[in-house]
């Protein structure tokens, strides 16, 4: 799940070690992530049921819900991410439908594979 080149050079980039915890499930939501380099595990329960790499993303459905969050985000390796606030994200989503369905392609590739994981 890759973004296109509008995040390409954020100004607003965080850092995280490898183990570093970037969200736990439960935590009030305000933003997604954007990988520009490294990995992100996504855990739920104790597993990990994606690992999100460069140019993909993670963390959307708290913004659209407005929820908390539903799993743990743990850099797997040390990571730079480009956050993404829920301001800025119905601004993309407005201006930018081809953003809007890039993140709904993302999000039923996520379903997919867990109807997948519940089938085994």
């Amino acid at each position: 799940m890759k973004l296109p080149e509008i995040f390409a050079n954020p100004v607003n980039i965080r850092s995280f070690v490898q183990g570093a915890a970037i969200f736990n499930a439960g935590d009030e939501s305000g933003e997604m992530f954007v990988v520009q380099s490294g990995e992100v595990d996504i855990i739920i329960h104790g597993n990990v049921v994606e690992t999100v790499g460069p140019e993909g993303f993670f963390g959307e459905i708290s913004l659209i819900e407005d929820s908390a969050r539903a799993a743990d985000a743990i850099a797997k390796s040390d990571c730079k991410l480009v956050p993404v606030n829920r301001h800025h994200f119905l601004f993309m989503v407005d201006e930018m439908p081809q953003f809007a369905l890039h993140v709904m392609k993302g999000m039923a590739d996520r379903l997919r594979n867990a109807d997948k994981r519940a089938e085994v």
